[in-house]
């Protein structure tokens, strides 16, 4: 099997010869001092360092890498010309992303910082906002171009990132503040309406100006939305269902219009408690897949949504890739692939971008590892 075989194999829950593999997407790349050190362990030290999003400070992962760890997938994300600065962050420089966002980067990482909408009052103060244009976000230049091409050579899966993340609480709470807009959720149900409406009107605009170019060479789609913490959701199921869920469901609705593309949704977090909710409106793929949070234990998660979800991700970030041995690597991919991949069901990747503290080496034993063992 070619790459986009075996990843269309699992995405129908068949078994496939190996579990597939990804690396370099959005929520499955490495942030820049992991990819300079795996450059450079590689022997590639030559390859240029370019910047996939310099808020999250992370990177595009050069086609020679791809190919040396045999990746079955490639990603098709536009240009970010509404925030592309020429060079990178330094540290703890404060800046404002395209929606009036502040953020400094500390410890490699682009925290967070000041709120734009925190001391917002009225309906009034959230309408006269100076909301982002998504026509001026990114630039579709050469990208359906680039898109048909794969999808005629017929050699990998290709996932869809339309630039944006597609999330709508987490974008919220960005502009509002966490407190507040969990708060907002349940005091002032008008102001977190009115903050989440003007979001998502924001993300379908964004969403189509990009299915139209690509949306047609699709295998997958990516929206994200961080609805969990370790222990359980960051809502009550019921206030997920009154709040965010219809909205959820609204932009998936109007995705759908434009692809045939399998839902990925990326969620950090103990999220098992309302899965349930994101099956029923339209979520096919599930990632990070954070095991180590409560109730995210793979092998349950495959008993109970085994045949409704496909799995993504699984491989832990918090722990092994950091600090376990090649040998704990092994281990933990082997583990994953037992848990999740039996009848397919399954792309193997880390979970969530893989940060400083992840050795070469360890990157290396994962897509070794997943290459060489099969599920029974």
């Amino acid at each position: 099997m070619n790459g986009k075989e075996r990843v269309l194999t699992a995405l129908n829950h068949e078994q496939p010869d190996r579990v597939p593999i990804d690396l370099g997407g959005r929520q499955t790349t490495l942030m820049i001092p992991a990819y300079e050190k795996l450059k450079k362990f590689l022997g590639y030290r030559d390859i240029p360092t370019k910047i996939m999003s310099h808020i999250w400070q992370t990177v595009y992962v050069d086609e020679k890498i791809l190919r040396h760890f045999y990746i079955d997938t490639r990603h098709i994300r536009p240009k970010n010309k509404a925030f592309a600065p020429a060079s990178p962050f330094g540290e703890d420089e404060v800046f404002l992303d395209s929606w009036g966002v502040g953020r400094k980067i500390s410890d490699g990482y682009a925290n967070l910082c000041t709120y734009p909408l925190q001391q917002a009052k009225s309906l009034d103060d959230i309408e006269n906002y100076s909301w982002p244009d998504p026509k001026e976000e990114f630039d579709y230049s050469g990208l359906r171009e680039h898109a048909q091409t794969l999808f005629d050579q017929g050699k990998y899966a290709l996932v869809g990132c339309m630039g944006s993340p597609g999330n709508t609480f987490e974008q919220a709470w960005y502009l509002r503040g966490l407190s507040e807009y969990l708060l907002d959720m349940v005091m002032q149900k008008d102001m977190a309406h009115a903050i989440i409406r003007k979001i998502v009107d924001h993300r379908k605009i964004s969403a189509e100006l990009y299915l139209k170019e690509v949306g047609d060479f699709l295998d997958v789609v990516q929206i994200a939305d961080d609805l969990g913490a370790q222990n359980t959701s960051l809502m009550s199921p019921d206030s997920y269902r009154e709040m965010i869920k219809p909205y959820q469901a609204e932009l998936i609705t109007h995705i759908k219009k434009f692809t045939k593309a399998k839902i990925y949704h990326h969620s950090c977090g103990s999220i098992v408690n309302i899965l349930d909710d994101m099956i029923e409106i339209g979520i096919d793929i599930l990632n990070p897949v954070q095991a180590t949070a409560a109730g995210m234990e793979t092998d349950q998660l495959k008993k109970r949504f085994g045949d409704k979800l496909i799995f993504w991700g699984a491989i832990d970030t918090f722990q092994v890739l950091p600090f376990g041995s090649v040998a704990d690597v092994q281990k933990e991919v082997k583990k994953r692939i037992t848990d999740l991949g039996h009848n397919g069901g399954y792309v193997l990747g880390s979970v969530h971008n893989m940060q400083s503290d992840v050795p070469p080496e360890n990157v290396e034993a994962m897509f070794k590892a997943a290459i060489a063992f099969k599920a029974d």
